[in-house]
């Protein structure tokens, strides 16, 4: 059984897409028609669809047989209450920006009902911020479509859907069109899903910004290592991190931007290492924890050693980013006993400073 439907329709100042595009819907064998009829408008769109749209929408239910809600106005306005009478300068396009993402992202936050989104109407910048609007929080049963149509029978008052029975239309230039030949087509659109870049759900938020953060998450990933803070940045998330760890993730990085091979335990290694993770906790411990930790490894470091900071580091940053954490693990690699250790980041992606102060 289908989820409800919600239609979110851009109209300009030809009201008959809204009923052109519930027609459609109607068609063919898997016939869906909305609980919810949303039209984001301007004032004067507005103005040219009352009352013609809703006696319309009435007239095509009852040729459907079934009723039809009648249409919400969303007038595309501003915070302070200022509405758009039409899009014609920077400022209206901003405003209509936010005024469409707001509507979209209140649209798909009610995860029972599926959003069908038509930019058959309004202005071509109102279409392509609509688009983008439902890239940003469109969900696997959302739809963008627009309807075409005869030409010759765009925005004429006296047609809203092809009627039964079909009647005949007197054309500008002379003759007549029979409404059966509108050629009515209801064009899906495919989208790329981005809401689970930069999850929607998290409060609203101007149009601009929520590219901005979209266009954060798709970024390529980057660390930065803050040593005198013990601080790591991975993408936007900073954590701070205790010296045993962060002395870990220094040195693994390290081996990263030097292009080293995973660190692999063959037996003479356990020195070597012991040595090596030393000397990057020695940058950032206290001398009561370095001491312990010399201590610990006076024999060398084993591989359980290190395992248990990846370990902790991975939860680390599992718990802090969710799925994004994934390029920033540390993986393991090879087969037993061969298994070793590295930060599979590019060494472009990783930046070491020493004092995030003197920056």
């Amino acid at each position: 059984m289908s989820r409800p439907l919600h239609l979110l329709a851009l109209a300009g100042l030809s009201p008959q897409v809204v009923t052109e595009t519930v027609w459609c819907l109607a068609q063919g064998p898997a016939r869906r028609l909305p609980q919810r009829i949303t039209v984001l408008t301007t004032a004067a769109g507005r103005a040219a669809g009352e009352p013609a749209l809703p006696e319309a929408l009435r007239a095509l239910g009852r040729q459907l047989g079934a009723a039809l809600p009648d249409p919400e106005w969303r007038l595309l306005d501003s915070p302070c209450g200022r509405t758009l009478e039409d899009i014609v300068t920077e400022a209206d396009n901003r405003l209509a920006a936010d005024a469409i993402f707001a509507a979209v992202q209140e649209a798909t936050r009610d995860e029972g009902v599926d959003v069908h989104l038509s930019i058959a109407g309004g202005r071509k910048t109102m279409g392509a911020l609509a688009t983008l609007a439902l890239s940003l929080c469109g969900r696997e049963g959302d739809v963008l479509s627009h309807v075409l149509v005869d030409p010759r029978l765009v925005g004429r008052s006296d047609f809203f859907f092809p009627p039964e029975p079909p009647v005949l239309l007197r054309l500008p230039g002379g003759g007549q069109l029979s409404t059966r030949e509108a050629g009515l087509v209801l064009a899906e659109i495919p989208f790329v899903r981005l809401r689970d870049q930069w999850r929607p759900d998290r409060g609203a938020g101007a149009f601009a910004a929520a590219v901005a953060a979209a266009q954060r998450r798709l970024a390529p990933p980057r660390l930065v290592l803050e040593v005198a803070q013990r601080q790591a940045l991975l993408g936007e998330r900073r954590l701070s991190l205790a010296p045993a760890l962060f002395a870990a993730l220094l040195w693994l990085a390290e081996r990263a931007r030097a292009g080293a091979s995973p660190l692999v335990w063959r037996g003479e290694e356990a020195q070597c290492f012991a040595g090596a993770y030393l000397g990057a906790l020695a940058r950032v411990a206290e001398a009561g924890a370095l001491g312990a930790a010399r201590k610990a490894l006076s024999q060398g470091m084993e591989r359980d050693y290190l395992a248990e900071k990846v370990s902790r580091l991975n939860r680390a940053f599992r718990e802090a980013l969710g799925p994004a954490a994934e390029p920033f693990l540390i993986r393991s690699e090879g087969r037993r006993p061969l298994t070793g250790y590295r930060l599979a980041l590019p060494p472009k992606a990783i930046t070491i400073i020493e004092d995030a102060r003197a920056r």
